[in-house]
């Protein structure tokens, strides 16, 4: 795992990058639970989003939210890696959401 890190650590695009792996911890569940893939990818963009836009209000306000809650809300405001935190796990999990079969199809037997 130390080796994973030092690589990750390297360079400030790689961070971004992990955040695909990353990605997969909420999207699998996710589409698990809703029994569509899209819903999985659906959820991954609005953990990253969210995130990045808490990111923001931290560095406005670090102690209140409240007079920050208007700052982040659009990648414009964000900084080039903080847009490539949202971008690359959106793209990385649209992208199973196109190469997975369209609907779960479970056999519940009772």
């Amino acid at each position: 795992m130390k080796p994973l890190m030092t690589w990750i650590e390297g360079a400030r695009w790689r961070a971004s990058a992990s955040h695909c792996f990353e990605g997969l911890l909420i999207h699998v569940p996710c589409a698990l639970l809703a029994q569509s893939w899209w819903v999985g990818a659906l959820c991954v963009v609005v953990w990253y989003w969210s995130r990045k836009k808490l990111e923001i209000e931290y560095a406005v306000s670090p102690s209140d939210h409240v007079p920050a809650w208007s700052s982040g809300w659009f990648p414009w405001q964000w900084s080039a890696y903080q847009v490539l935190d949202v971008v690359l796990p959106a793209i990385s999990s649209c992208a199973i959401a196109l190469m997975s079969p369209p609907v779960f199809h479970f056999a519940w037997h009772g």
